[in-house]
């Protein structure tokens, strides 16, 4: 692989779109919020095809949509290599299954009443297994 270029002023733009043609593959980053998923790497890089030029603005488009490779050098940059050291955004992400560090299974211990209402859970589930007849051959829910 050549010399990573980031395309982000007009300059590049026009540099970019004498590059260009139908086929070529650009990548673009995309911020990821964490919140809700704090194992995902907050940026991402998504490939994107250029399938030919918007009618309007005759800039190229990419994946037959709306985007054009304008919109990504204006959003953040555009590559015409995957950025080093980020993740596809299509690609699996990162591994969170698994054991934890010995000591370090749990963020906290659990307090009593924490573990008195899991324990209710569980007996009112075994309740209602037991009043439906679950697993003792004698359900007659079908």
């Amino acid at each position: 692989m050549g010399k990573q270029i980031k395309f982000v002023t007009e300059k590049d733009l026009k540099v970019l779109n004498r590059q260009l043609k139908i086929g070529s593959k650009v990548y673009g980053t995309v911020d990821i919020e964490t919140r809700m998923s704090p194992w995902e790497d907050a940026r991402l890089y998504v490939e994107r095809t250029v399938t030919g030029r918007c009618w309007v603005s005759q800039q190229w488009q990419v994946d037959n949509s709306t985007m054009t490779v304008a919109d990504m050098v204006h959003t953040g940059g555009a590559y015409t290599q995957p950025p080093a050291g980020l993740r596809n955004l299509d690609g699996p992400g990162p591994q969170v299954a698994g054991p934890l560090p010995a000591g370090r299974e749990f963020d906290r211990g659990l307090n009593e009443s924490e573990l008195a209402t899991l324990q209710h859970r569980v007996d009112a589930d075994d309740l209602r297994d037991k009043k439906s007849g679950r697993g003792t051959g004698k359900s007659r829910w079908w």
